[in-house]
């Protein structure tokens, strides 16, 4: 069974094409998601919507894939859904507003599935891994969190984490951030804009301050996960996002300083979004 899978992010959206009778993402093409805040929604939205079918179409053509073998597609969206009706509850960030995906993609005559992103890519781990009670985080633009439990997301317990996750006595500062607020911090010392991840090029070059910040991320990361362990009886954490790209320079680290938790990197790292997506599909009728 191979379904398409789509990733929407802030930064980019990525599409590919799953089959999982094999554990295999055959193909897949993502485009920077460039968002202008001063259009109107309304325009910005039908913009976004256009994005997301150009990119179908171009998987489609520029891979062969023949839609008759294709069983749906599943997105993964930031932000809220209506599962049961394929929406997307629309994204302040993203300048979008509701938006109907089974409605916008019916053309293609294939079933549409629609899920929070960070759960998507739950999903994927808790079903490559067989993994049954677990955290994931999604280190990305933003922070993505999903407690999983039998291939769904508990979001009760997502709003108790993040709420565990403030720092005592800070509303705003958090413990377990993202990827993007640790590229942030570097470019404001240097008071300059750098791509995103060009902070680990930097303490490849032995740049103390890169270093230094990315300590601090981690010593941060640490104590986050020990506040949720205090509160739930949870020892298995995945990561994901782009930061789970540049796992070499922090995985065991942590993993030094919690030796009685099981912290991993997700198998598919940050594709774990568009096979998650892609599995919906799978999980929704088993």
């Amino acid at each position: 069974m191979s379904s398409i899978g789509i990733d929407i992010g802030a930064s980019h959206i990525s599409c590919g094409l799953y089959n999982s009778e094999c554990d295999k993402l055959q193909c897949k093409i993502y485009i920077p998601n460039r968002i202008n805040k001063n259009v109107d929604i309304n325009t910005s939205t039908k913009y976004f919507i256009n994005i997301v079918m150009n990119l179908i179409d171009r998987l489609i053509k520029e891979n062969d894939i023949f839609l008759d073998n294709v069983t749906s597609i599943g997105l993964g969206c930031p932000g809220g859904i209506d599962k049961s009706k394929g929406i997307f509850l629309g994204s302040s960030s993203l300048n979008v507003k509701e938006i109907n995906w089974r409605e916008e993609l019916k053309d293609y005559n294939i079933k549409v599935f629609v899920e929070n992103d960070c759960t998507c890519a739950g999903i994927c781990e808790s079903y490559v891994n067989n993994a049954n009670d677990f955290i994931m985080f999604t280190l990305g633009s933003g922070l993505g969190i999903a407690y999983m439990h039998d291939y769904k997301c508990v979001n009760k317990i997502v709003w108790d984490i993040i709420e565990l996750n403030r720092k005592i006595g800070n509303r705003h500062d958090k413990y377990i951030k993202s990827f993007e607020s640790l590229s942030r911090k570097y470019d404001e010392y240097k008071q300059e804009k750098y791509k995103r991840g060009e902070i680990f090029k930097c303490i490849d070059e032995g740049d103390i301050k890169a270093i230094n910040i990315l300590k601090d991320y981690i010593e941060n990361f640490i104590e986050g996960i020990i506040r949720i362990r205090e509160n739930y009886n949870i020892k298995d954490f995945f990561i994901g996002g782009g930061m789970s790209e540049y796992s070499k320079y922090f995985i065991e680290e942590i993993r030094r300083n919690l030796p009685n938790f099981n912290i991993q990197i997700a198998k598919h790292k940050n594709d774990s979004g568009i096979i998650g997506a892609a599995l919906l599909e799978k999980i929704m009728i088993s």
